[in-house]
């Protein structure tokens, strides 16, 4: 331990050096009761704020989740139309919602011939 009896005077005044005079006070010493009542209504507009949003956000079960309702609603088509490969991957689905077609397929068969995939062109079942 420091036995010096002018540390905390000198801690304090290197604080109020580096920081300014207000981080050695207490705070509140800068609080009064219109502070008090401005914060108090602040705080019940963001608490209504925060009800609002989670009733808007409804919730179901399915099978023992609860989910947003939101993104049940939401089709969500990860399997390639044409090799019917099943993806996670984000790249995929960059090309799936430009080109109907996983990477894998863009590559095969879009790469260079964008303007024949835009008319509509398909590669074969058998392929």
């Amino acid at each position: 331990m420091n036995k010096d009896p002018n540390y905390i005077p000198k801690l304090e005044k290197a604080i109020a050096k580096k920081y300014g005079e207000e981080a050695t006070h207490n705070p509140s010493r800068f609080w009064d009761e219109e502070k008090e009542k401005d914060y108090i209504t602040q705080s019940q507009q963001a608490q209504r704020k925060f009800a609002k949003l989670a009733e808007s956000q409804d919730k179901v079960e399915q099978d023992g989740f609860l989910i947003n309702k939101k993104l049940l609603t939401r089709e969500n088509n990860r399997s390639c139309p044409i090799c019917k490969r099943y993806s996670f991957h984000p790249r995929d689905d960059l090309y799936m919602n430009k080109f109907e077609a996983c990477f894998k397929c863009y590559i095969d068969y879009v790469e260079d011939r964008e303007e024949r995939w835009a008319t509509g062109w398909r590669p074969n079942k058998e392929e």
